[in-house]
């Protein structure tokens, strides 16, 4: 069903505008600013986001919607299960937005990095 929407090929930010392409023509031809999403917007999951995270969801569910499509074309695994593990993957990354969790990457992590004011050389 998926590769019937939008080719294999396609780059997630492709997949994510999908629908919105009337305005992202207008806004190229009139030079304004191009549309952030178009029908994905209205997926379940996009709208339980808050309105500052919508569009941070909207690109991770593009990103898994591509990923998933070329999995289906092809993968020669057949069932569900990609679709299932992107969903709770992505249902993860939304809770990580909402309760403001902040990953960490490396470190410690014990304390912050000292900043030092910064001292102007002397003039020689």
């Amino acid at each position: 069903m998926l590769t019937l929407l939008f080719d294999v090929r396609s780059a997630a930010s492709t997949v994510q505008i999908l629908g919105a392409e009337k305005a992202l023509f207008r806004a190229l031809k009139t030079k304004h600013e191009t549309p952030k999403y178009g029908l994905i917007y209205h997926a379940s999951l996009v709208g339980q986001a808050a309105p500052k995270n919508k569009g941070k969801i909207s690109r991770v569910l593009a990103a898994k919607t591509a990923l998933a499509a070329r999995q289906d074309a092809l993968g020669e695994e057949t069932g569900p299960s990609i679709g299932l593990d992107s969903r709770a993957k992505v249902e993860r990354r939304l809770q990580e937005l909402e309760g403001g969790a902040v990953k960490q990457l490396s470190g410690t992590g014990k304390g912050k990095a000292a900043q030092e004011k910064y001292q102007k050389p002397a003039a020689v």
